[in-house]
């Protein structure tokens, strides 16, 4: 797939503090590498080698590690100097676009490759003005997303942050992860804030069904949203069960970590530079770099001077 892909990293991640206090939320770890280093891997296992992603202003630690990690990529780091909502962020793209279609994705969700490339596709085949990825969820979830009216393998209308059932189009939600055509950005530069003060793709979306241009869609059966600390753990828990790179007692450790040998952990992530002292148990748990180990966690999200325990995934 030859079009652009952008990741959309600059959003303050504020459902995610305190561990998104000194943290960009992509830079927070999966299997103890950035979320982002994922975005970026399964963006070039679909085929797509011309990156960007949108950064918030001062926005270091991204921009190094980023650099540091793929060299041989020229990635662009497009700044979003205010943070006014995800269809901002799109207006940043236009002068790297190359009047062409294009594909961007939020910087906390992830997608499979193969879905990636399939959605492309889908974009192309039906002549799509936008197409949207989709997936089934319930009303307590869509709260905090949206709801889509979605037949005949069209998008018909989508409503932002629906507040009660009767907001509500369908159990299908768009999934933050989207292909453009080039014509969107007439719309972008039209469009108003909405009620939360904000300029929302929804409303592009909407006036682009209006306007008589077709918005397709096609449902994912898995996208993995980091929305809160649960996500971030119960993610790193699933994708470690499926790990090569485990130890014994299902671990990941960090080489840099030091771990006391009277220390009991198992099936647990050990991120960079953690020190876990003597006579520790760990157990289904995720310690987050720098953090100095001194009680039993099982469960846990764990980083210096706070954690969180969940009951289950």
């Amino acid at each position: 797939m030859g079009i652009p892909g952008f990741i959309l990293a600059a959003g303050k991640g504020k459902r995610l503090h305190p561990f998104t206090l000194h943290t960009p939320k992509p830079m927070l770890p999966l299997l103890n590498n950035p979320i982002i280093h994922h975005s970026v891997s399964r963006l070039l296992q679909a085929n797509i080698k011309r990156i960007g992603i949108v950064i918030s202003q001062n926005d270091t630690l991204i921009t190094q590690y980023i650099q540091k990690t793929f060299p041989e990529l020229d990635i662009i780091f497009i700044v979003q100097e205010e943070v006014l909502g995800t269809a901002h962020a799109v207006m940043q793209l236009e002068d790297y676009t190359k009047k062409e279609n294009f594909l961007v994705i939020a910087g906390d969700s992830l997608f499979h490759a193969s879905y990636l490339q399939q959605l492309g596709v889908l974009h192309n085949e039906e002549r799509n003005a936008i197409t949207l990825s989709l997936e089934k969820m319930d009303f307590n979830q869509m709260k905090s997303s949206s709801t889509v009216d979605y037949h005949d393998r069209q998008v018909w209308e989508i409503r932002e942050k629906p507040t009660t059932l009767d907001d509500i189009l369908s159990d299908i939600s768009s999934a933050a992860l989207y292909v453009f055509s080039n014509s969107i950005f007439n719309l972008l530069y039209k469009i108003k804030k909405s009620i939360r003060e904000e300029y929302e793709l929804a409303t592009v979306i909407n006036k682009t069904i209006e306007n008589g241009q077709r918005v397709g869609g096609l449902i994912t059966d898995k996208v993995y949203h980091f929305s809160n600390s649960h996500d971030l753990w119960r993610f790193n828990v699933e994708f470690l069960e499926k790990s090569s790179n485990r130890r014994s007692n299902g671990n990941l450790v960090d080489p840099s970590a030091k771990l006391s040998k009277s220390s009991k952990i198992k099936n647990s992530i050990i991120g960079e530079n953690v020190i876990i002292n003597n006579n520790i148990r760990i157990e289904n748990t995720v310690i987050l770099p720098s953090t100095i180990v001194e009680k039993d966690y099982s469960n846990a999200l764990v980083q210096p001077g706070y954690y969180e325990t969940f009951s289950s995934k």
